[in-house]
């Protein structure tokens, strides 16, 4: 018997070892390593079970029997790299033989044990919990490698990032608290109803791990099974942030030509009907539906202008990663494909932004990409994305509403969550290219939603923040953001940028439904302006322009992008990483004593109260020194 176990007490160290030498963390990986340690020790236990009750029934006899010790140390490495260093799939393969011949070993000793057992008149439950390790060594195996087999053809082989292969290859092993696991199987059923369950879940945000459990269930299904899903929801894969660009964009686009020839289609049965009909109730309703159709179609027209930016003036085709028709619209396209670029730019717009009238802000971001390819050194791949994926305030009737205020909190907070997730599956299909920089630059409310979104996802959000013509990010300091580094560029004509010095805190009075005053010279409606020095960010030169008599031009807070500016130059220097030839603002040599570490004021509940709109003061900007 002690034969026996000596030949099989260690047969899962090898596992325990791989796991502890390859940093394989996230998703199912953990749970994994501490179920393989827990059936290490009912191992172990089951050999010195059967040992101690042999000797207890030789001592019943007579004999005077040594029970032997039969524990081992529990296998102890590190990884040579010192992290996670990619997929290693020799590592893993030899990890998944090793569950196998577990798995075949195990029940055969069990066999043997539980005849030593028996002969001995002794329970054999210890023999049964043998042969249960082993049937729990080969589920595993068979697991693991049908993910393996998946995984080895992902094009990034061997460099698959750690979440993908905390999902992919351990996925069966990861916690699965909010059910997302079981939707995304009834979603691959073809159950369109969990397709839109998960999008919802990725809207709100909470999930940092979902859009990884995404792009690795993706993964896991057959070319057919993926094909099935593109062509009865386009649209919702199209939404799935962890689906591959490429695919996203090929469903999106499938999508606006059903879309389009659907409107077409009723636009003409809506047009011959209004047309037999006299004035009346009924009319007028065709005449609402026909407004709304053409809403749409002029909408679908500014979203194929925008994509007839790529592939042009040397530019990567553009990718259609998202689109909502209906009501202001929402989208994501991108200037190259994200998922292989080295440097990757995801732009958030900010006030009166529209999908109708997104072609301004494809512009941009098209121009963006432009100069970052300029100054990127050689084979240097870039994307640009310009991502309206929230209801940006506008400049109307809502303006007086906290619900929809420009001076509110309240829509920052709303696209907040889906701004984080977007990331998140940016992250997550990400090919890997050696060491990928993520930048997101916000403009003007824009970048109240990127402040918040990066204070959800600290650590993980990006590695840079540029914020320009920003009133704020609900931050007090630029540490509080969880980013590497902060940029801050701020004309100073620019008069929303000077939001931030405004004495309101941006919540709603509960009686009077007025915006709460805030102490003067303090944080902002949307805590410390991203200008002042004391907020912590580097600041980067933006040339001044002529202004009027009160100081401010409003051309100057869309002017961040012009030909040959300082602005969009060293916002092109910024996305590279070309930190050394930024323009930067100089730093007073004795800066004010910072302000105190404000806690942002408590966002507003949504209420059709109306609130009423702060006019800003002319504060002075900072300034740069010579020309």
């Amino acid at each position: 018997m002690v034969r026996l176990a000596g030949d099989h007490i260690s047969a899962l160290d090898s596992s325990m070892r791989q796991m502890a030498a390859h940093a394989w963390v996230g998703g199912g990986a953990g749970p994994f390593t501490q179920a393989t340690r827990d059936q290490r020790t009912q191992l172990q236990q089951a050999f010195e079970t059967a040992a101690t009750q042999i000797a207890e029934r030789i001592r019943a006899l007579g004999g005077h029997p040594t029970t032997p010790s039969l524990s081992t140390p529990l296998p102890a490495a590190t990884s040579a790299g010192g992290g996670y260093a990619g997929m290693n799939v020799e590592a893993m393969t030899r990890m998944v033989a090793d569950l196998e011949r577990a798995g075949h070993d195990l029940p055969a000793a069990g066999s043997q044990l539980s005849g030593a057992l028996a002969s001995a008149g002794v329970s054999v439950a210890p023999a049964q919990q043998v042969t249960g390790v082993g049937a729990w060594a080969a589920d595993q195996a068979t697991d693991l490698r049908r993910r393996l087999t998946v995984l080895q053809q992902r094009p990034d082989g061997d460099m698959a990032n750690a979440a993908v292969v905390g999902f992919g290859l351990f996925g069966g092993s990861a916690s699965d608290p909010s059910g997302l696991g079981t939707v995304l199987t009834a979603a691959a059923a073809g159950d369109p109803s969990a397709l839109e369950k998960v999008v919802a879940a990725q809207n709100d945000g909470k999930d940092p791990t979902l859009a990884s459990r995404v792009n690795s269930w993706w993964q896991l299904l057959d070319p057919a099974a993926r094909q099935r899903l593109i062509n009865a929801s386009p649209q919702l894969i199209g939404s799935l942030n962890g689906v591959p660009a490429a695919t996203r964009d090929s469903a999106n686009r499938a999508y606006l030509g059903l879309r389009k020839d659907a409107i077409a289609k009723q636009l003409a049965e809506l047009r011959q009907l209004e047309q037999r009909m006299k004035q009346g109730a009924r009319q007028s309703h065709i005449s609402l539906d026909i407004n709304a159709l053409e809403a749409e179609q002029r909408q679908i027209q500014a979203v194929e202008k925008s994509l007839a930016m790529g592939g042009v003036n040397g530019r990567p085709p553009a990718l259609l990663l998202h689109l909502e028709l209906g009501g202001l619209g929402k989208t994501a396209i991108s200037f190259g494909d994200p998922d292989k670029a080295d440097s990757v730019v995801t732009s958030v717009p900010g006030t009166g932004t529209t999908l109708e009238g997104i072609g301004g802000d494809a512009t941009r971001a098209a121009t963006l990409w432009d100069q970052a390819n300029i100054s990127a050194p050689s084979h240097t791949k870039i994307a640009s994305i310009i991502w309206l994926g929230y209801e940006a305030p506008q400049l109307d009737a809502g303006i007086l509403r906290a619900k929809t205020s420009v001076a509110s909190p309240y829509l920052a907070q709303a696209g907040a969550g889906p701004l984080a997730s977007f990331l998140d599956g940016l992250h997550s299909s990400h090919q890997p290219t050696g060491t990928p920089r993520f930048t997101v630059l916000g403009h003007s409310y824009g970048s109240v939603v990127t402040g918040m979104a990066a204070q959800a996802r600290k650590g993980t959000f990006a590695d840079q923040l540029i914020l320009v013509g920003s009133p704020g990010t609900m931050a007090a300091r630029a540490s509080d953001l969880g980013v590497k580094q902060v940029w801050v560029g701020e004309s100073p004509q620019d008069p929303v940028a000077d939001l931030g010095h405004l004495p309101l805190s941006g919540g709603r009075n509960p009686i009077s439904g007025l915006l709460t005053p805030w102490f003067p010279n303090g944080a902002g409606p949307f805590g410390t302006d991203p200008s002042n020095i004391a907020f912590g960010a580097n600041r980067f030169l933006v040339r001044p322009t002529p202004a009027g008599f009160t100081g401010y031009d409003i051309a100057a807070h869309s002017g961040y992008w012009a030909q040959r500016s300082a602005s969009l130059e060293n916002m092109g220097f910024i996305i590279n990483g070309q930190y050394d030839r930024v323009s930067k603002l100089p730093t007073p040599k004795q800066a004010p004593h910072p302000t105190p570490h404000l806690t942002p004021p408590p966002l507003p509940r949504p209420s059709s109260e109306p609130v009423s709109p702060p006019s800003p003061t002319p504060q002075s900007s900072p300034t740069p020194t010579g020309d």
